[in-house]
């Protein structure tokens, strides 16, 4: 008799990725329009550039055996150096400023590995993390795995709502749950799903209300800046983590996926110094260290400006990118009198569209299926909603306009404009 395999809770409790469906359905349907990818344009690869410094290290006996072998947990100290230099260029302060931040700079496989690591070393079963509804829903499933809760709060064309987020804590105080509340978790650049940024005068008190709600034990801010630089208007205003002088509040996390490579798997964190070494240390019972060619390529690409360059190029592609989507909502929708909506983002890759309440987007909704006839496919922002505090509105989609050749995306939202027509008018 074959015997039953037993798996351990967290991976009895974790759902498969709700994107790997849809990754699926448009890999296997190829004239499919696809807005629903996260995915970054495949022609703004820095092939040729990447290729050059691959080369050059590795034509380099002595840099192209170090690269090539292991290397450190915490990630290697010329890269976290250029990141520091980085982040002195993105706060717009003088070089040197951040040297002190060194110890504190942790590079990951990604800053999916650092939400995991982060989520590991904080998360018991229980515990509460409260994030944006909508938020970007791979985290919700590393709060799922570690049999956590979250529970939304409101946002609105500023970002997170911190009227409504202390409003929260104080109904967990008022339970009796306050003190498994860990993080306080926001996508503050152009975020996935909704494409809206942190307002800037929310970013020091949302600091300060984090530090004074820990009352027994500290409630960290895990910002997520993975958009971070991708901006089309202006300049971004200062980061919350630069309102944490103290470094003891704000969990930093960022990575250069969106940026530069996806391929490449490089992502980084900067830690409040009491979480270093526990990440650390899971950091390295999960991999021993992040790939060391990398590191050293994106080292390189960070000190000869080939990284400024390359994202100078992106920024002015997805711009045009996010006018041609937003000009073709306003040409297909601008008829439904308002009751179709949709966010303007200032950068990053994705717009929040909602249809008239009542109307459901959802996997089992009709309009799905539709789109799917017309040969286009989106997320439903579903997906994006924590289970608390409910319901979960079904009304929402995530746009993404990142893959898509400008010519698709037009067609893409008349094809979604036709199915969403339809399913409001069957009749007609």
């Amino acid at each position: 008799m074959k015997s039953t395999t037993r798996l351990s809770s967290a991976a009895s409790r974790t759902e498969p990725p709700v994107i790997s469906e849809f990754m699926q359905t448009a890999l296997a349907n190829p004239g499919l329009i696809s807005l629903a990818a996260g995915f970054v344009d495949q022609q703004s690869l820095p092939h040729e550039a990447t290729a050059r410094i691959a080369s050059e290290i590795l034509a380099d006996p002595i840099e192209g055996r170090r690269a090539l072998q292991y290397g450190t947990t915490i990630g290697d100290v010329g890269l976290r150096r250029q990141i520091v230099g980085l982040l002195e260029r993105n706060e717009r302060v003088e070089s040197g400023t951040f040297e002190a931040i060194l110890p504190r700079v942790v590079v990951t496989t990604g800053s999916a590995q650092l939400l995991y690591l982060v989520a590991e070393a904080l998360l018991d079963p229980g515990d509460i993390v409260l994030v944006e509804a909508p938020t970007y829903f791979v985290f919700l499933g590393v709060i799922e795995t570690r049999g956590a809760r979250a529970i939304g709060i409101e946002i609105d064309e500023g970002g997170m709502k911190l009227d409504a987020l202390e409003a929260t804590l104080a109904d967990l105080e008022a339970k009796g749950e306050l003190d498994r509340v860990k993080l306080i978790y926001t996508v503050t650049e152009h975020s996935n799903p909704s494409g809206i940024s942190l307002a800037e005068d929310r970013r020091g008190p949302l600091v300060d209300l984090a530090r004074r709600w820990s009352r027994n034990q500290r409630i960290f801010i895990l910002e997520d800046a993975a958009y971070r630089g991708l901006n089309f208007e202006g300049d971004e205003p200062t980061s919350v983590w630069r309102h944490d002088p103290e470094g003891e509040t704000v969990i930093y996390a960022r990575t250069f996926s969106k940026t530069y490579s996806p391929g490449m798997k490089l992502g980084f964190g900067v830690l409040p110094a009491d979480l270093v070494t526990p990440v650390v240390s899971l950091k390295g019972n999960h991999d021993f260290g992040t790939t060391n060619l990398t590191q050293q390529i994106l080292a390189r690409v960070l000190a000869d400006g080939t990284y400024d360059r390359h994202l100078q190029n992106l920024i002015g592609m997805y711009r045009r990118k996010r006018d041609t989507i937003l000009e073709a909502l306003e040409d297909q929708f601008g008829a439904f009198d308002g009751s179709v909506r949709w966010t303007k983002p200032k950068g990053g890759m994705f717009v929040w569209f909602a249809a008239p309440e009542g109307v459901d987007l959802g996997v089992k909704g009709p309009v799905v299926s539709r789109c799917l006839e017309e040969g286009v496919l989106y997320i439903p922002g579903s997906f994006a909603f924590p289970d608390e505090p409910g319901p979960v509105p079904a009304n929402f989609a995530r746009i993404c306009f990142g893959v898509p050749s400008e010519a698709e995306l037009v067609e893409g939202v008349r094809r979604l404009a036709a199915a969403l027509a339809e399913c409001l008018d069957p009749v007609a």
